[in-house]
């Protein structure tokens, strides 16, 4: 029976020892530029979704849950944070955008899972180093040595490494997807900010409305 591999897994080339990596540290370093700051642009989309879900609030609540946010460093927290005002807002009366407001619920729920998901791979870039290695080059049949360069884990990790060989290494093209995967993300939780101001123009406080979407 084959195991189900979501979108955040870790390559499954990325768990072969001592595979040979990137002939220049050139690209490594681009994609972890890229995939670090793409992070950085979820993070702002998170912030975007944020206010948008609370904008419904007076003036000072407003203020009161945007400080609690920037309290938050832990992408689990933000992301509950974010679920449980998403219910404070589905709580108001939508008409017949009802089930417009369902569907976002839905949507919600589902991002802020990739969002929890991803961040562990964010994490591995971030934490993780450049490492070079000396090895024959087997694509050439004169086999020079050639210096490899891969992403292995941090050595403050003694978890992540097993008989002197890493749990797993990255090279730039695995970095790469993960850039993409990230502004993907990224370009959704925006959606979902779009969305919670169409739904704002429709919304009318009404307690009777906490079970939308079940």
């Amino acid at each position: 029976m084959s195991i189900k591999r979501m979108p955040w897994d870790r390559p499954s080339g990325s768990f072969m020892p001592n595979r040979q990596g990137d002939r220049s540290d050139g690209p490594i370093y681009t994609a972890l530029g890229r995939a670090l700051s793409a992070w950085e642009g979820v993070n702002a989309a998170v912030s975007s979704l944020a206010h948008a879900l609370h904008r419904h609030l007076p003036e000072r609540e407003f203020e009161l849950a945007i400080n609690t946010l920037d309290t938050l460093v832990k992408t689990h927290d933000r992301a509950r944070f974010l679920r449980e005002a998403g219910l404070s807002f589905l709580s108001g009366n939508f008409g017949d955008q009802h089930p417009a407001a369902a569907k976002f619920k839905k949507a919600l729920s589902k991002e802020m899972g990739a969002y929890t998901e991803w961040v562990a791979r964010r994490n591995e870039l971030a934490h993780g180093y450049v490492t070079e290695a000396m090895s024959p080059d087997y694509d050439d049949p004169d086999q020079p040595v050639t210096i490899f360069h891969a992403l292995l884990p941090s050595h403050a990790r003694a978890d992540r490494w097993f008989h002197a060989e890493p749990e797993w290494n990255y090279l730039a093209d695995e970095i790469e997807m993960f850039a993409k995967r990230f502004k993907e993300l990224d370009d959704r939780i925006k959606l979902l900010a779009k969305k919670v101001g169409k739904l704002q123009l429709l919304r009318k406080e009404d307690a009777s409305h906490l079970s939308v979407g079940k």
